[in-house]
């Protein structure tokens, strides 16, 4: 990384850290904080929206989102019933994170344009893994091994809690919702709270690596259980082939019209073009590249085949860093992005092929 990241337009602005001024710096872009990669959270870092591109077939996928999202009166209203889950799958480094928030930024969105008839209803948004959505941090237990489902459902509560607290929510009742042992209850608890103070609760649950695939389906059905009115889940599955998640949320749905599947499929070669095209313009494009050819791009998948969208955007980024001290203009074409995929790719083979070093003191 170098200190002027802000010229590469396939960084991300991490939304948190050394951000702008209220850190106390006048300048925001010389102190912001990039990353190569980092899930999108629109609806915390507004200028994610801009750094959005419809591959992986995202963009179909939000739009069934929309198509299939209730209006305000429905979410609110206590005697519907239900309230929503949505199931987000796919392969690993699909970009699952960055679609759950879009869908989120895109939800309240409507939350607030439906305000005015619904008296201004406050929007909670809960990442309960962090923005990053990684599940090791609440599946594991206290002495390495893996959680117990009562021990990951209490702490996915807790991070609630402390999202509720913030917004100064009854201490008491809250503390309360934590402590007990039922889940549909606490759940209930917390409906009744939140409809006291006309609130609409947005989790996020991560991906969790359940040793058990009856435990996991287990899980999901106890997530469209926990989801009462002004209770949205958004529950993230990874899966090493697209055919056991459909499987997997099939058991789980129940034909319930309260659960919404996501399905996000493996890059084809319109997606690199369409990952640079979109990033460039969304940026302006850095000064000293040029527009690639649109061919070169595309041709470039069958040599390349990007495993996911992470992949996608780390070598992009290697290649505009490498390019920025290039003596003349270069567009960020196969020629420029070969290097920076085969190294790792060699990485990759590296890893595979070399044993792993035994523990010291056994």
């Amino acid at each position: 990384m170098t200190s002027s990241d802000w010229a590469n337009p396939y960084g991300v602005r991490k939304p948190y850290g050394s951000n702008g001024p209220a850190n106390g710096f006048p300048d925001a872009e010389a102190r912001a904080t990039f990353s190569a990669d980092h899930p999108l959270v629109p609806w915390k870092q507004p200028d994610h929206m801009d750094q959005w591109v419809d591959v992986d077939h995202s963009g179909e996928q939000l739009k069934r989102f929309l198509a299939r999202w209730p209006t305000l009166d429905e979410l609110l209203d206590g005697g519907s019933g239900d309230g929503r889950v949505v199931i987000v799958s796919g392969l690993p480094g699909m970009g699952k994170t960055s679609l759950i928030h879009r869908c989120i930024h895109e939800a309240r969105q409507r939350v607030a344009k439906g305000a005015s008839e619904a008296g201004d209803p406050l929007a909670v948004c809960v990442p309960t893994a962090g923005l990053m959505n990684d599940g090791h941090r609440i599946s594991v237990g206290p002495d390495g091994s893996f959680a117990p489902v009562e021990l990951i459902n209490t702490r996915i509560r807790k991070e609630i809690a402390k999202r509720l607290l913030r917004h100064a929510f009854p201490e008491e009742r809250v503390r309360s919702i934590v402590a007990e042992e039922d889940p549909y209850q606490a759940y209930g608890d917390m409906r009744d709270l939140l409809d006291q103070h006309n609130a609409l609760l947005f989790a996020v649950i991560p991906h969790i690596r359940w040793n058990d695939a009856g435990l996991r389906t287990d899980f999901l059905r106890s997530c469209l259980s926990a989801a009462h009115p002004r209770i949205v889940l958004f529950v993230e599955v990874s899966h090493g082939a697209a055919e056991t998640a459909r499987e997997e949320v099939a058991a789980t749905l129940h034909g319930s019209a309260a659960v919404t599947h996501l399905a996000l499929r493996e890059l084809d070669a319109e997606d690199i073009w369409r990952f640079s095209h979109s990033a460039r313009a969304a940026n302006g494009g850095p000064g000293g590249l040029v527009e690639p050819d649109r061919s070169s791009l595309v041709a470039a998948h069958s040599e390349w085949r990007p495993s996911d969208v992470r992949e996608l955007r780390r070598v992009f980024h290697s290649a505009a860093d490498a390019l920025r001290s290039a003596p003349h203009p270069w567009p960020i074409d196969a020629d420029a992005l070969r290097p920076h995929w085969e190294r790792r790719r060699a990485g990759r083979a590296s890893l595979l092929r070399d044993p792993i070093p035994p523990r010291s003191g056994g």
